[in-house]
């Protein structure tokens, strides 16, 4: 039970990671990439390929590690930026929805090409830092699953400081908050809606890249992982990074203590999970109660 506590908070520290990036994109433009898990399935098979090219040219592998990460990150954050100039721009007026299935179909189309360059079959993925096992009493981590766990501390650490403290994350939620009055105060909401999605496909990007040598890479792994994340959100509360933290790593826990008895509950359980929450708590864990007059 606590080896499955423990391998339930690193995933689910995955988990919170990709869906921070629900958040960001959700107060700044009120809309959501539904293909978030298919972007970080390609960040997955471009970090996988990237780290195989720098290791086989001499690179040491830790640094080779490091250097992945950071051109995944740029890579995902142009992508992300092509989103939300191509797929969601054009659509967001005024009681349109049309954005959902745009975001959806570019999705789709990144799985089959990456069907196309990567093939159909699983990968796997090596981590740089092997497999020797650390025991903590009867409690065993990957030297892969302690990198996660330290990767995501310094992730949430600075996508708070940047949220909270630097001049861009106040732009950003200075639109959140009133995307008018912040117009009429300098800021450019179109440029902030171009960083938000930009920053969460990085998020998105760095997610593959970290659950890669966990769940190993195929052109299908972005589904399952991005409706997990998807979860997470819904389940701490889409408005609260905070609350997002902490569903992401209570849906990983759940996880895995239910795979104990039964691997075929894994799943099954972030969608209970989700139904309690949203039937006793709608606005998730740490949502904000809101009251509309009429």
């Amino acid at each position: 039970m606590l080896q499955a506590v423990v391998s339930g908070l690193i995933l689910g520290s995955i988990y919170a990671i990709i869906a921070q990036g629900y958040y960001i994109t959700y107060i700044t433009t009120r809309t959501l990439n539904f293909g978030q898990g298919d972007f970080l399935m390609v960040g997955a098979l471009l970090g996988l390929t990237s780290l195989g090219a720098m290791t086989a040219s001499g690179i040491h592998v830790y640094l080779a590690a490091v250097l992945t990460i950071l051109l995944i990150s740029a890579v995902m954050g142009v992508l992300g930026w092509g989103l939300e100039r191509a797929a969601i721009r054009p659509l967001q007026h005024f009681l349109s929805i049309g954005w959902i299935l745009s975001t959806v179909a570019v999705s789709i189309m990144l799985r089959n090409i990456a069907m196309l360059i990567w093939g159909r079959n699983v990968i796997p993925f090596p981590s740089p830092f092997g497999s020797d096992v650390y025991r903590i009493g009867e409690v065993g981590i990957t030297r892969h699953e302690l990198f996660v766990a330290i990767s995501a501390v310094v992730i949430m650490a600075c996508l708070f400081f940047f949220l909270n403290r630097s001049l861009l994350g106040k732009a950003l939620a200075a639109v959140a908050f009133n995307r008018d009055a912040a117009s009429l105060m300098g800021i450019n909401p179109q440029r902030m809606a171009v960083l938000a999605f930009a920053l969460s496909s990085a998020l998105a990007g760095i997610g593959g890249i970290l659950v890669g040598p966990i769940t190993n890479t195929a052109f299908f792994m972005g589904a399952t992982l991005g409706l997990k994340a998807f979860a997470a959100a819904i389940i701490g509360g889409l408005e609260n990074p905070l609350g997002i933290l902490i569903g992401g790593l209570l849906l990983g826990v759940i996880e895995q203590v239910f795979s104990l008895f039964n691997s075929a509950y894994k799943d099954a359980s972030a969608i209970v999970l989700i139904l309690i929450v949203l039937i006793f708590m709608p606005q998730g864990l740490l949502g904000k109660k809101v009251k509309e007059k009429f």
